[in-house]
């Protein structure tokens, strides 16, 4: 066998640093910064809306992402480190294009969680409860509006669910 030239040995390396590189940047705090576009959003401790939330999270918000495990993001939000919800965010352009994540490690077959369970009580997105008067204008939706206005703080709700010793 002929020795490895040195031109080669360089390639080798620069190819391993660069695949190196691009796994190991988002580690290291260079990750995306998304926009929150959704209302009444928190920011957890764990992915889990059971969990108490640790603080709110505006509408136009920017959060740097961490990390991402299944539907949440760990992210950074003025200095406090927490878990939102992807239903936080706009759908991403060209949503069925994979992200490098996704290139690299393959994406997860898409099963309905409890978590899923849960966003659907919290109520319609903005733009399907705004399809849906479209198509029914002879409805009256001043309860819904009525029903959506209603805030409970997080302190009472996890009050509530200790007293009903209630197993989110």
């Amino acid at each position: 066998m002929r020795p490895e030239s040195r031109a080669m040995k360089l390639v080798r390396h620069v190819l391993v640093l660069g695949v190196a590189l691009v796994l190991l940047l988002p580690a290291l705090g260079w990750g995306e910064v998304l926009k929150v576009a959704q209302p009444n959003q928190s920011l957890y401790p764990d992915p889990d809306f059971a969990s108490a939330p640790i603080a709110p999270v505006p509408v136009g918000a920017e959060v740097n992402v961490e990390r991402q495990a299944g539907d949440w993001y760990k992210v950074d939000y003025q200095g406090k480190s927490g878990w939102i919800n992807r239903q936080a965010f706009p759908a991403p352009a060209g949503a069925t294009q994979p992200g490098l994540s996704g290139l690299l490690f393959g994406t997860p077959v898409k099963q309905t969680s409890s978590d899923e369970v849960a966003l659907a009580g919290k109520g319609f997105t903005p733009e399907v409860e705004s399809g849906y008067r479209s198509k029914h204008p002879e409805m009256n939706f001043a309860q819904v509006d009525k029903v959506e206005s209603f805030k409970v703080d997080p302190a009472t709700l996890q009050a509530f669910i200790k007293e009903g010793d209630l197993k989110p």
